[in-house]
């Protein structure tokens, strides 16, 4: 804050992508989860205050690293406003993390009417965007960060065992989901949690609905299976099919994980994300035999939401392929194959920290396709 100039620092209220949006505020505070709304002022100087949406006293009673915890009763712009008052920053400058600028929401997460209402009470402050301020504090890791990145990661491994174990021909597709879902809360996980899961035949691609479909023969199964603890979420893709699999896409999947291994092997303070890159394209492209092709994206960062760095375009790889990797740095990297003529593509994946001598994995499984009998 003092070295974007900021003199009181809003992160605001919002639940939207299994709580992801929220994660400036949860960070600071450390509270929320199960659709908790929280917005958080932050002074330079002073008390940081924390406004729930209502049942402040229970978070009271529940932290103690924050002591002015309050009802907001989600009208968080008169919230702003009385916490500016207090302070008598009236005339300072305000930041507003969310108002632009995230990779996956480029239009900001905060609600024009909270802007709105601090603007009209506060003519003479200026407002700015913090939102690139908190993504840096959020970048790199401490130890307790990926600590808690690991309790996600061992929950999300719990998942996977009972996925495998009900997949059978003549399961439901929301049982198993359903199942996953209680075991995430059996060890201590939250909701609303990120879990993309799809079963079909010859599926590439994961699905945001489950249903009722019963599970045949020669289906897969496809996911992005997320576990959040204390809001930090590792994640994994670990795809699954009922009884043997072509070849094919048995060797698209071993090529998926040889990208893996390598480029995790490369994953050093210092080395950039255009390097990283070059080595997954390259090996794709050497053993594809012109018939696979690499994609984006092969990792973005993992952590309480919509973290960077994010290669999630094209685009984004001229913005950061001369950027280096830093340590405390975590990514989901899931290097993904992909016919050129054609419709098939795969991947496996698993979260990576980068630490001073290198990166390691937080999954334990073996990483390759299983095959559920």
């Amino acid at each position: 804050m003092a070295r974007d100039g900021i003199d009181v620092l809003v992160l605001s209220a919002n639940t939207t992508r299994w709580g992801q949006m929220m994660a400036d505020s949860r960070y600071v505070t450390a509270i929320g989860g199960f659709e908790s709304e929280v917005l958080t002022v932050v002074p330079r100087e002073g008390e940081i205050t924390a406004y729930i949406y209502n049942r402040a006293a229970w978070w009271k009673r529940n932290v103690d690293w924050i002591s002015d915890v309050r009802d907001g009763k989600n009208d968080w712009g008169a919230n702003v406003v009385e916490r500016v008052k207090e302070l008598k920053m009236e005339k300072g400058t305000i930041g507003f993390s969310g108002l632009s600028g995230l990779a996956r929401a480029p239009s900001g997460t905060i609600t024009w009417g909270t802007v709105d209402a601090v603007t009209r009470a506060f003519p003479q402050a200026r407002i700015v965007n913090a939102t690139q301020l908190m993504q840096d504090a959020r970048t790199e890791k401490s130890a307790e960060e990926v600590e808690f990145m690991q309790r996600s990661m061992d929950i999300i491994e719990k998942m996977i065992g009972v996925m495998v174990k009900m997949a059978k021909p003549g399961a439901v597709e929301k049982d198993i989901y359903g199942q996953m879902i209680a075991t995430l809360l059996a060890n201590d996980g939250e909701l609303p949690s990120f879990l993309l899961f799809g079963t079909g035949p010859n599926l590439t691609g994961s699905s945001f609905m489950q249903t009722s479909r019963v599970l045949a023969k020669g289906d897969r199964i496809i996911n992005e299976i997320e576990a959040k603890y204390g809001g930090y979420a590792a994640q994994a893709v670990q795809p699954v099919i009922l009884g043997p699999a072509p070849a094919n896409y048995r060797s698209m999947i071993a090529l998926s994980k040889a990208c893996f291994d390598a480029v995790l092997a490369a994953m050093k303070p210092g080395t950039t994300f255009g390097e990283l890159m070059d080595i997954y394209t390259g090996m794709v492209k050497r053993e594809g035999n012109g018939r696979w092709g690499s994609g984006i994206p092969m990792m973005h960062a993992r952590g309480m939401g919509d973290d960077g760095p994010a290669l999630l375009r094209k685009s984004d790889l001229d913005t950061f392929r001369n950027i280096p990797l830093r340590e405390g740095m975590t990514f989901i990297l899931k290097p993904r194959v992909s016919e050129i003529e054609g419709k098939e593509r795969a991947s496996v994946g698993d979260t990576v920290t980068v630490t001073a001598t290198g990166a390691r994995r937080l999954g334990k499984r073996p990483m390759e396709l299983i095959v559920a009998d």
